[in-house]
């Protein structure tokens, strides 16, 4: 006879509470349900609606891969079936499927493309999250080291498809804000544009990277001072004028012969 489990305190109430508001605003996740149908001898898998608006649920999937091709959300479906499929199955678990679907509607693709490259995440963090699990019940230090190693590479993959996601949904460009800019006495501060990716400046170098954002620079000559506006600021090599610094092994040796 199994112990009754505890009733959940007045804290925990608010908080499912405030949770369940929460989730009442989000939009609700496209499913898919399976089946299996004969057509000319053969066993055919099917996937449709999990409930009786086939026309609605239609358009849930179409708005989740971004696109107004049935087309295109019939061929992604088989492709996630057959990469979220595990050794020796014929077809994948409908709720790993589901799994995928909620991911991709949850980011939201506005085109193809985008959806291609949320679904190829769907993938890679399966994947990974499998090795993972693989490593850490593996006996030996063979098996381990080639699962960790497997789950190292899918993991990097998958920063690289975010930051790809994320650059692709930018057009290519990175913004850099400049939330406060202080300006000591003395120093002018310019604000303007810098280069971009392709483009070269007046000198006809190559910009190394895109940066569109206010960029912050002083006149030239200007002293650039500390918060300790009392101090002098840091004589400029080479003027005239300007005594040379002492050498610092001369005035070791002449230490060393006073002694």
């Amino acid at each position: 006879m199994s112990t009754p489990r505890p009733k959940p305190d007045d804290r925990t109430k608010a908080h499912a509470a405030e949770a369940a508001e929460r989730n009442a605003k989000r939009p609700a996740r496209p499913e898919i349900a399976a089946g299996l149908k004969t057509e000319k001898g053969q066993t055919l898998r099917t996937i449709h609606a999990p409930h009786s608006d086939q026309r609605g649920w239609q358009e849930m999937m179409l708005d989740a891969f971004g696109t107004t091709s049935f087309d295109f959300v019939s061929k992604e479906l088989g492709r996630l079936d057959a990469a979220h499929r595990n050794a020796g199955e014929a077809y994948s678990d409908p709720q790993d499927l589901n799994a995928a679907l909620a991911a991709i509607a949850g980011a939201k693709p506005e085109n193809e493309l985008e959806a291609m490259l949320v679904a190829q995440m769907t993938a890679t963090h399966a994947l990974a999250m499998k090795q993972i699990g693989h490593a850490r019940r593996a006996e030996h230090l063979a098996q381990q080291d080639s699962h960790g190693s497997l789950a190292t590479k899918l993991l990097r993959t998958f920063t690289m498809q975010a930051e790809a996601l994320v650059k692709l949904r930018r057009g290519g460009e990175q913004t850099v804000r400049v939330e406060h800019v202080h300006v000591h006495s003395g120093g002018q501060a310019i604000v303007g544009q810098v280069t971009g990716i392709g483009s070269e400046d007046g000198r006809g170098r190559q910009a190394d990277g895109t940066i569109d954002a206010r960029a912050l620079a002083f006149a030239p000559g200007a002293a650039v001072l500390g918060e300790d506006a009392g101090r002098d600021a840091v004589p400029e090599a080479g003027c005239k004028g300007q005594e040379a610094l002492p050498d610092a092994r001369r005035s070791a040796r002449k230490r060393r012969a006073s002694r």
